[in-house]
């Protein structure tokens, strides 16, 4: 699978970092209770959604749905929240998934204009080819999904094919999730607003998703329940990262200039806790994620090992 260059989120330091960038993410979220982490899956690239002050993160879900980060020396990614950036085609958007405009018998569903790229970068009417329903098990092919109209199936990134769980469409003006079921969730639009889904808030440090989920940053909307994407061998501190989830969970990608070693892009390193004894290999410290003041509430002691300014 190819994964375009892009920036992961941002992170922000006790005092800022110089200026790198983002991954794209396949999806972000967040709300201020996790009623719905065991079913959440969020595809977010390194360049899409991930804000902080040391971070510069992204995967899937990208972010820009407004979830964006920047690079990590300015703490703010270009957007991992991506669960998926925008490619840099030009891609058509023919409907809008979540007013769901299609013609009778169609919904209105995300596909990769490219194929081969990671993630999600436009929206397109397709046949109705099934009915299951928010949090079920799922099957996506290039273009389509067997969930029902207003859902769309996550697998490892917004852009792959295969078994993956049917998240909700939504939209981010109007913050609809509640309409949903889902009272505590947020509506995040990941990938330039492409892909707008419905993702509960985790704690990065606890890692409290549930099952095999992993909560991953989303820039300055805060933190995902995610399905891990890393590859085999990979996704430990220190490995080259594309996406928000290419790190295993309690890790995030983060722009290689704030790092110690490494040779990437971006890589990955762990989240860490401000209020806590720095638990980060020198000569990288704990530094805040967020800039000061910006951090969403509950969030202002995540911290990432990264280098100090």
């Amino acid at each position: 699978m190819k994964y375009r260059s892009r920036s992961p989120g941002p992170l922000f330091p006790r005092r800022p970092l110089p200026s790198p960038a983002i991954v794209p993410l396949a999806l972000a979220l967040l709300a201020g209770g996790c009623g719905t982490k065991d079913t959440t899956v969020v595809d977010t690239n390194a360049d899409s959604t991930e804000t902080t002050d040391a971070s510069d993160s992204a995967e899937t879900m990208e972010d820009s749905a407004s979830a964006t980060t920047s690079d990590p020396t300015s703490a703010t990614t270009d957007d991992p929240t991506g669960f998926v950036p925008m490619t840099d085609m030009f891609a058509t958007n023919t409907c809008d998934p979540a007013t769901q405009d299609c013609p009778e018998g169609e919904k209105c569903t995300g596909y990769v204009v490219e194929p081969g790229y990671c993630c999600v970068d436009a929206n397109k009417c397709v046949e109705v080819s099934g009915n299951h329903q928010l949090g079920d098990p799922c099957v996506r092919t290039e273009d389509n999904d067997d969930c029902a109209t207003g859902l769309f199936c996550m697998t490892v990134t917004s852009g792959s094919t295969g078994d993956g769980v049917c998240l909700a469409f939504c939209n981010v003006a109007t913050q609809d999730c509640a309409e949903d079921g889902l009272p505590d969730a947020t509506c995040i639009a990941f990938n330039d607003g492409v892909l707008p889904l419905c993702q509960d808030s985790c704690d990065p440090i606890t890692q409290d998703c549930g099952g095999e989920l992993g909560c991953y940053g989303v820039g300055a909307q805060g933190f995902v329940c995610s399905v891990p994407g890393f590859e085999e061998g990979l996704g430990n501190d220190g490995d080259e990262c594309f996406t928000i989830q290419s790190c295993k969970p309690g890790l995030g990608c983060t722009a290689s200039e704030v790092l110690d070693g490494c040779d990437a892009a971006r890589c990955c390193t762990p989240y860490c806790d401000l209020n806590e004894p720095d638990t980060c290999m020198a000569p990288e410290e704990c530094v805040p994620y967020y800039e000061d003041g910006t951090a969403p509430p509950g969030y202002e002691a995540v911290g990432l090992c990264a280098l100090p300014a």
